[in-house]
């Protein structure tokens, strides 16, 4: 890994729950050294994309970073378009719905509601990224997206968040021919206690998965009608959200989603 990734990973430890963090839990968070970890952390402040709170030193983002995320969202504004169709769901089922894109190391969330009304609802943080392995966001990415990714994600080691994590590589493997044969994928409590999740991919021009369209929900309320619910109401959605987005829903994918509408 080049110096500069190694710098830039550092920015992915920050979210809402975390908007500030020292030199020490960095150190602690990261494993490297503290004059290297110092070095990193100057350069990123010295580009503008940390800054450091006057009193505590700790850092947070710097200005740098809004405005690269506003010159992406002028020139690719995929969040305006996903945003109504993750309203919709919402606002049709009551629930968290979210929409995520791949990031180097798992699914990076640009937009979410909570459409519920319920006492007891699902905590998301929109800054965290989800692990591919562990959500079901990340898992319908896998399932739709080339061998490379599925081989590097693999390669790595994986984490259990819960005692429900799938980490062995064998059986991650058979469970996205399984994603792919259903046409979305669904978890169990495989990253939070207490929440499942189901996910179906959106595709791009050429066909292959860019993103994912997710709906997290506690597991108490989930039951058949429902769950056939929640996954009709993502395969419409993301079927004219690649519509809207010039993509290319593969054949396959297009048969399975339209059986799954037809129950």
């Amino acid at each position: 890994m080049s110096t500069i990734e190694k710098a830039l990973m550092l920015l992915e430890h920050f979210s809402s729950n975390r908007p500030e963090i020292g030199l020490t839990e960095f150190k602690t968070r990261t494993s490297i050294d503290k004059g290297t970890l110092h070095r990193h952390l100057t350069a990123l402040k010295n580009s503008g994309f940390l800054e450091q709170n006057y009193l505590t030193k700790a850092y947070r983002l710097g200005p740098a970073v809004i405005r690269l995320a506003a010159v992406r969202e002028n020139t690719v504004p995929i969040v305006k378009t996903v945003q109504y169709y993750v309203d919709r769901i919402a606002d049709n089922i009551h629930e968290l719905v979210h929409a995520a894109l791949p990031q180097k190391n798992g699914m990076s969330a640009i937009y979410a509601k909570d459409g519920g009304y319920h006492g007891v609802r699902v905590n998301f943080d929109e800054a965290e990224i989800l692990p591919f392995h562990a959500t079901s966001s990340g898992l319908a990415l896998l399932a739709f997206n080339d061998d490379t990714l599925v081989a590097n994600v693999l390669s790595k080691k994986l984490f259990s968040f819960t005692d429900s994590t799938p980490t062995d590589a064998a059986d991650i493997k058979a469970n996205l021919e399984t994603i792919r044969t259903h046409g979305f994928a669904f978890t169990d409590q495989s990253y939070e206690d207490e929440v499942g999740s189901v996910a179906v991919p959106f595709f791009g021009v050429k066909g292959d998965a860019i993103g994912t369209l997710a709906i997290a929900i506690p597991v108490s309320r989930i039951n058949k009608s429902f769950h056939e619910t929640i996954i009709k109401q993502l395969i419409v959605a993301s079927t004219e959200l690649c519509r809207d987005l010039g993509g290319q829903i593969p054949t396959n994918v297009a048969t399975i989603w339209a059986a799954k509408l037809e129950v």
